[in-house]
């Protein structure tokens, strides 16, 4: 390349023997934001007062020379208004219209001379030159001032410097640095193109295109030949292959190359290396791919928002939780999701957007969510932001924490029900940890083992249950809850503690934590005095009760016997009456003799359910078993309840089960629960009416049901059924005899066969008593 030709370019820096041509006002270079690292450095390379301003007028980019001309830093002029800071103030709105007219595009880029101040507020005539640069959509977004001095010193060792400087910032870049013509023919290439194996000297005078691989060829002259027509400035990645036929990828940044009148002739650029940046760039894709499918398919509510909060990123987890679709939710405000009082977040979010600093960034916090539905539900929400080309960008995730507040709010309650019931519990109540140490007690323990309560903090609360004036049956059962077992304790072993010897009963438990470690016990005391009173005058009411009912039994045995004697001649001198002399008795007597020998038998049934009575009291009721064949024993009771069924004209019935025979049971008590029961059944029933008796078999059991027509009984009576001398009609003026123990006899006698007996009955509809009698007897 060479360095004294005439003219001037600001990407190439040549200088004549006369004069320093750095104008960029007949020029027009489009620079992006990563091309403008490379211009920096040139400029810093060029012995001329350079600025790059902003469309603000804001100081971007001074460089070293104007830096060491004025005696200012970098530091001092970057942010800075440029005017404010190196115009006299007279001048500033003057200037101020003038640049900004040329931030707007206007073609009038007339020099302006005028004075300019260096740090110590020394004025300097100079003249201002004005250029700009544009971004990749050809708009203006730099501006570049040239500041010359008027009387500028020693031009050519300037140039000499300046050229100096410039060919070793090419020689030394690790960036390979290259000049084309039009064409794309190589006039310069610099040396660091050795690092993939080429000289400068083999590259001269050929084509560009022809170091990169075939298939990329095509696309670097396309590229090229863009930059040369269009008079601006591309970029593309390719792979440069070496003379031994390995390739490395690459990016080509192409600028024109302008002659003093401001046409082309030629192309300079710049080769990096981006192996490593595409290998990132690779890795950085396939992880950001795998992050928005593993993010579409969470569970989770991941949103994301652009700088204006519109929705651009919905997933299956928001859909879930929200109810919106992803179409439905796309382009859409994100505070739709958010209940009226906490829109306030979105306000000021142009603050948040140009900072991208907010209280809530990087916090988690608690809100209320709401749905498509208008359900408002807790959820917790943590942001983050990024930016990407300049814009910026925000994430939200969403948890639904519904069942947590949940069961916050019953730990909670829960917690204040136990502290509640420790507070006001009439049991005392101690916490000890897992060394015996109580940590904590409740007044009613302080009341039970008689301590005042200035002295519960240093006579209880950490007293050692497991030291060595604790009670050895206290010690045994902290000992075992310690090891995760409850234990319980009665005695008065709490005395130590108090003033008094107090009997109790206590309870031990251990507390154990969610991950099932021993974190110490509970101890629950009871002040068992009274109860003790109470269950000892229980026991001698029991005991005297017991007696009473021996008493009576021995007496009810003592008159059934007495009574039997005299009974049993009244009913043998009857019988032996009727078959004597019957026939010679007149219809009145017979009457009578009949009266006195039912009467008699009657009075006999009754003195033998007194004692039967009394033997079930008396535990003396034993069963005889033998085996019988159940057919001939219902049979049997047919037989003895005929002559009482047809006098109301009531139909025995039976219907026996083919399986049920023989059978082990107690003959007469069996006998005599039907002979009750089918009594009862022709006592209660219609005239004309039946009376069956059923029988199943089942696999251990053996049914029997008494069923009649009869009168029913109702819910209510029910229940008094089978209690002893009970009768549904209790009145002097009762239709139905009868002294209310047959029903309490056979219940006991049913039980005393392992069985139970119940009954099913509707008034007006009949009833139906079923008795069951074990097999296995």
């Amino acid at each position: 390349m060479t360095f004294n030709k005439a003219g001037s370019d600001a990407a190439h820096s040549a200088f004549s023997e006369s004069e320093i041509d750095l104008s960029f006002v007949p020029r027009s270079m489009n620079f992006n934001e990563s091309g403008l690292e490379i211009l920096h450095t040139y400029m810093n390379a060029i012995p001329s007062m350079l600025l790059v301003i902003d469309s603000n007028q804001m100081i971007s980019f001074a460089n070293e020379f104007l830096c060491k001309s004025l005696d200012f830093t970098k530091k001092e002029l970057v942010g800075r208004t440029w005017y404010e800071r190196l115009i006299v103030s007279d001048r500033w709105y003057e200037v101020r219209e003038i640049y900004a007219k040329l931030t707007e595009g206007s073609k009038d880029k007339s020099d302006i001379k005028l004075p300019i101040l260096d740090k110590h507020g020394q004025e300097q005539q100079v003249v201002l030159k004005s250029g700009y640069l544009y971004d990749k959509n050809g708009k203006i977004f730099r501006t570049i001032i040239q500041i010359e001095q008027v009387n500028s010193v020693s031009k050519q060792y300037v140039i000499c410097t300046a050229e100096d400087k410039y060919r070793s910032l090419v020689e030394n870049s690790v960036d390979i640095i290259l000049e084309t013509n039009t064409a794309g023919i190589i006039n310069y290439i610099s040396p660091s193109i050795s690092m993939y194996g080429f000289t400068p000297e083999e590259l001269i005078l050929k084509e560009v295109s022809n170091l990169f691989f075939y298939e990329d060829q095509n696309k670097i002259i396309r590229s090229l030949s863009i930059t040369s027509t269009n008079s601006g400035q591309t970029r593309v990645q390719g792979r440069l292959k070496n003379p031994n036929g390995q390739t490395y990828w690459i990016e080509l940044y192409a600028q024109t190359l302008l002659d003093s009148d401001g046409h082309v002739k030629g192309i300079t650029g710049t080769i990096r290396d981006i192996a490593d940046r595409k290998a990132n760039l690779n890795t950085l894709e396939m992880a950001s791919d795998m992050f928005i499918s593993q993010a579409r398919s969470a569970s989770e509510a991941i949103i994301f928002s652009d700088e204006e909060g519109n929705i651009i990123f919905w997933n299956r987890g928001a859909e879930n939780l929200f109810f919106y679709t992803v179409d439905e939710a796309l382009g859409k405000h994100i505070s739709m999701i958010m209940p009226q009082r906490y829109k306030h977040i979105h306000q000021g979010w142009d603050i948040v957007v140009s900072t991208g600093r907010s209280w809530v960034m990087g916090n988690t916090i608690e809100l209320y969510g709401l749905k498509r539905d208008g359900t408002e539900f807790p959820i917790e929400i943590s942001h983050s932001s990024w930016k990407k080309d300049g814009t910026s960008f925000f994430s939200v995730n969403i948890r639904d924490i519904t069942q947590r507040v949940l069961n916050e709010k019953e730990m909670r309650e829960a917690k204040d029900k136990y502290r509640m019931i420790f507070e006001k519990s009439p049991l005392g109540i101690i916490h000890f940890d897992i060394h015996g140490i109580i940590t904590q007690c409740n007044k009613s323990f302080v009341d039970i083992v008689g301590v005042e309560e200035v002295n519960v903090i240093g006579k209880i609360i950490g007293f050692d249950l497991l030291g060595p004036d604790a009670n050895e049956d206290i010690k045994k059962c902290v000992t075992v809850v310690i090891s995760g077992k409850p234990d319980n304790f009665s005695g008065t072993s709490f005395s130590f503690m108090g003033v008094r010897d107090t009997p109790i009963r206590a309870s031990f438990v251990p507390v154990i934590t969610e991950d099932e470690a021993i974190a110490g016990g509970i101890c629950i005391v009871e002040d068992i005095t009274e109860s003790k009173k109470a269950r000892e005058a229980l026991i001698h009411a029991k005991n005297v009760a017991e007696e009473a009912s021996r008493t009576k039994s021995e007496f009810l045995s003592n008159v059934t016997h007495e009574l039997r004697t005299p009974l049993n001649a009244i009913m043998g001198f009857s019988d032996l009456l009727q078959e004597s002399v019957e026939e010679k008795l007149k219809e009145n007597e017979r009457k009578y003799l009949n009266n006195i020998i039912g009467s008699s038998k009657d009075l006999l049934d009754v003195i033998n359910n007194i004692l039967d009575i009394s033997n079930i009291e008396a535990g003396k009721t034993n069963l005889e078993l033998e085996e019988i064949y159940l057919s001939d024993l219902i049979q049997d009771v047919k037989t003895e309840m005929c002559n009482f069924a047809s006098k109301k004209n009531i139909e025995l019935q039976i219907e026996i089960d083919p399986q049920a025979g023989l059978i082990k049971a107690d003959r007469n008590k069996l006998q005599q629960i039907l002979i009750n029961l089918v009594n009862n059944a022709i006592k209660f029933g219609k005239e004309q009416g039946f009376v069956k008796i059923r029988v199943k078999q089942m696999p251990d059991m053996l049914h029997i049901e008494v069923i009649d027509n009869g009168i029913g009984i109702s819910a209510e009576d029910k229940q008094e059924l089978f209690k002893p001398f009970t009768q549904i009609d209790s009145s002097s003026t009762r239709k139905y005899k009868g002294n209310g123990i047959g029903l309490y006899i056979a219940k006991h006698m049913v039980e005393l066969h392992g069985g139970s007996i119940w009954v099913e009955s509707e008034i007006g509809k009949g009833s139906t008593f079923t008795f069951s009698i074990s097999l296995n007897l």
